[in-house]
């Protein structure tokens, strides 16, 4: 088999290919509302109650860096408002203005409709099955994963690999966002 076949057929490639694919589609769809995939991301924690900086970054994953540069973006278009924490001057706390809920919600209806659209050459049941396996390789990857699907850690497959490929003792830890 040549080269270009293997890594054709590897499932890690598909992976890589069907995420690009999917990461397009899904920036197209929030273009009209001035929002990409991690502005949404961030928008949907803030909408769920106020929170600071801090606790956005461990929450989305995102670096201080981009969350300040996407928390600037946010407020520039009135969906968030950042103001400083009367009990921790240093502290900034971030929350959803009533511009940011109705651009959520309009952002979270494309999306799905999106989502669907892409996954419409699988039936119902093989995209139920997907998002099962989906989640259940997050989880055993990335122990700050937490989806609708993760499983309680002891039922997850001890490969003794953990995030980055590397080897851990324990079994995975319990999911925090």
């Amino acid at each position: 088999m040549r080269s270009s076949e293997t890594i054709a057929s590897a499932t890690g490639y598909l992976l890589l290919k069907l995420a690009n694919l999917a990461s397009t589609r899904m920036e197209e769809a929030l273009l009209p509302f001035r929002l990409r995939g991690r502005d949404l991301r961030v928008l949907a924690f803030v909408e769920d109650g106020e929170l600071s900086q801090r606790d956005l970054c461990e929450r989305t994953g995102l670096d201080r860096t981009t969350m300040v540069a996407v928390i600037d973006e946010l407020e520039r278009n009135g969906y968030v408002r950042r103001d400083r924490s009367p009990s921790d001057r240093r502290k900034q706390l971030i929350t959803v203005t009533a511009d940011g809920r109705t651009i959520l919600s309009e952002a979270l209806t494309a999306m799905r409709r999106t989502e669907d659209d892409f996954l419409a050459p699988l039936g119902e049941d093989d995209q139920r099955q997907l998002h099962r396996q989906l989640s259940l390789l997050y989880a055993a990857h990335d122990p700050r994963c937490h989806t609708d699907e993760t499983p309680d850690p002891e039922l997850l497959p001890s490969s003794g690999v953990g995030v980055a490929g590397t080897r851990h003792s324990e079994g995975p830890t319990r999911p925090t966002t």
